[in-house]
């Protein structure tokens, strides 16, 4: 029993409780009596206006009593003899912007244990939010800035270079961009951040980066960054103070093991998540180098939301959330509720400011988290483009419509994020064995579907790549030479591994396919010419399947004003169609007369406007 207790003391030590009525790095004394525990007294979440889920832990067993009032010397006993645990505690009519305060109580047998009396302020505003209206009629381009565009020639992509070539983007017919992380870290690729309030300087300066976006909003492409909230960079000082010390003023700004922990457990990725420092055990999902935050901290949301306000005040306008999912995997009132705060807080500094997700998960986890963000990314939906660009029927429509009315039964005006595929996954060129047709047919089945699709940069040639991560973020590819002004090189900038897709004289680059009729390129400009020009392509309700023959799909995609038919030939061969109607083909011009019959080819898309 000395053993067990001295163990329990020593993991009580790593515990501090701070008052939450402002960011005071005044520490409370941990709360110990022999086997009894009251841990993160002073945790807590917002669950609506009228809620808090105080998510203070006690260790099994433990039956719990919890007080609160409007003054420490009136504190009223509103939950009895409550077996807790780990679940947290909800606790309902409170009144929005108003102090209470509150103290809870462990007893086991005759003994009890008191925690600190504690202070907080109800939050208003809990989830209040719209949908802005421009993130759903956008094209966007995903950059890794690394990779893109070198603008002093040291081989590395940079602000600079990402400027010259807004002109590039705009001709694509580009309406927005995500960058890839852009703050500083001690990683090429950036998703594990030391410094949120300042920019990678092999990208550059901000003040580079403030002209990008002066440049880029004004030739009318809006620019979102990615915000990595979940984790930071061990080397991060928040990090590295907590770290140093069981008294450290940032201890609890991560999540570190306690009694009611097993650090033995495996993580959601099936590796151990729980990771060995001097002073402790510490929470990392993604790896050791990457510390969970601790979002049951106010004083860790309150940095993140200045965070966002410094970025948004500087004129970016929205952000890609990264590992949106993971932010609290014990508590996922913890991860929705987090995501509301921070919403509520974005759209008050810019009501425009646009949040897009990234929670890939099944599709009815990840439609939770349409409650708290506008965007998410549909990685549900992405492999049916695949599967349709390798020769396989599937119902695009009857898929999209289950995904729909799963989002819609949290947020009606959801913006479904489609894309093929991303960064983190082989590129869809290498996907479909480099075959041309194929891949300008994934292309056409994205860009002829509602939603907002988000292209990944290199796409639109056609470029290849299959993981490790390093192949598939190689660098975009300008010239037919593989070198020229611009060309960035992977031989700079801390990647682990050599190029081994970008090559000369492929056919690939975009000197090679600018302005050559057929092209990869071409065709990528031609789909996003067509749907901004018809923006009743970004809607569903607009869809409606047609039965043309059994081995094309097909669909309308109408309003009161224009009728498209769409027409799939996903086999392997030829097929031939009776046009319906007198119709002009969107990608050729060539117009057709009511049951004249066509061919049409394997792997290829017809987009005919009604006459």
């Amino acid at each position: 029993m000395k053993k067990i207790l001295l163990s329990l003391v020593t993991l009580l030590l790593l515990v501090g409780c701070a008052t939450t009525e402002n960011r005071s790095t005044k520490k409370i004394k941990p709360v110990v009596l022999e086997e009894l525990a009251i841990f993160d007294q002073d945790s807590y979440i917002d669950i609506d206006d009228s809620t808090v889920k105080f998510l203070f832990k006690a260790l099994r067993g433990d039956l719990v009593d919890f007080y609160i009032g409007e003054s420490k010397d009136n504190l009223k006993l509103v939950q009895e003899d409550v077996l807790v645990g780990t679940r947290g505690l909800e606790i309902s009519n409170l009144e929005a912007n108003r102090e209470y305060f509150y103290q809870i109580v462990a007893k086991r047998d005759k003994k009890s244990v008191k925690s600190n009396i504690i202070s907080f302020t109800k939050l208003g505003n809990t989830n209040n939010w719209e949908v802005p209206a421009w993130g759903s009629k956008a094209v966007f381009y995903e950059i890794f800035v690394r990779s893109f565009s070198d603008g002093n020639g040291d081989g590395i992509g940079d602000f600079i270079g990402l400027k010259n070539k807004i002109p590039y983007l705009k001709e694509l017919g580009i309406d927005a961009l995500w960058l890839m992380p852009i703050n500083q870290s001690p990683s090429y690729h950036g998703y594990d951040v030391y410094d949120y309030y300042d920019v990678e300087m092999d990208y550059g300066t901000l003040d580079e980066f403030k002209d990008l976006l002066n440049e880029a909003h004004a030739n009318g492409i809006k620019i979102i960054m990615d915000l990595v909230i979940n984790h930071s960079s061990t080397e991060h000082p928040w990090f590295q103070n907590a770290a140093s010390s069981v008294d450290s003023e940032y201890r609890d700004y991560y999540d570190w093991a306690d009694a009611t922990d097993n650090i033995k457990k495996s993580g959601p990725f099936g590796g151990n998540q729980w990771h060995k420092s001097n002073t402790g055990y510490y929470n990392g999902v993604f790896w050791s180098g990457m510390p969970d935050m601790n979002l049951r901290n106010k004083k860790v949301r309150d940095e993140f939301k200045d965070i966002a306000s410094f970025w948004l005040n500087m004129g970016v306008d929205g952000f890609r959330l990264d590992a949106a999912l993971h932010i609290d995997d014990t508590d996922k009132d913890v991860s929705h509720n987090w995501w509301q705060e921070f919403n509520t807080h974005v759209k008050s500094v810019n009501p425009n400011a646009l949040l897009v997700g990234e929670n890939w998960a099944s599709t009815n986890q990840m439609a939770s988290f349409f409650e708290d963000l506008e965007a998410s990314f549909n990685f549900s939906f992405a492999n049916n483009i695949l599967e349709m660009s390798r020769g396989k029927k599937v119902d695009l429509l009857g898929t999209l419509g289950s995904i729909h009315r799963a989002y819609a039964k949290y947020n009606p005006n959801f913006i479904d994020a489609t894309f093929i595929t991303n960064h983190d996954q082989d590129r869809v060129a290498s996907v479909l064995g480099g075959n041309k047709t194929k891949e300008k047919f994934a292309a056409s089945i994205l860009l002829t579907l509602p939603g907002t699709p988000f292209l990944y940069y290199g796409e639109e040639l056609g470029m290849l790549g299959k993981k490790p991560d390093d192949n598939i973020r190689e660098p975009m590819d300008w010239y037919q030479s593989a070198k020229g002004e611009g060309m960035t090189t992977m031989s700079k900038g801390g990647f682990y591994n050599s190029m081994l897709y970008t090559k000369a004289n492929d056919g690939i680059s975009y000197e090679e396919q600018v302005g050559v009729e057929g092209s990869t390129l071409e065709h990528y400009k031609k789909l996003i010419e067509i749907r901004k020009s018809n923006p009743e392509f970004f809607c569903s309700e607009n869809y409606t399947k047609v039965e043309l023959s059994e081995d094309l799909y097909s669909y309308e995609v109408k309003t009161e004003a224009s009728k498209i038919l769409v027409i799939h030939n996903y086999n392997n061969e030829s097929k031939t169609v009776t046009i319906p109607a007198n119709v002009t083909d969107l990608i050729t011009g060539t117009e057709y007369e009511l049951d004249e019959v066509i061919p049409i080819p394997t792997t290829t898309t017809l987009i005919l406007q009604l006459r």
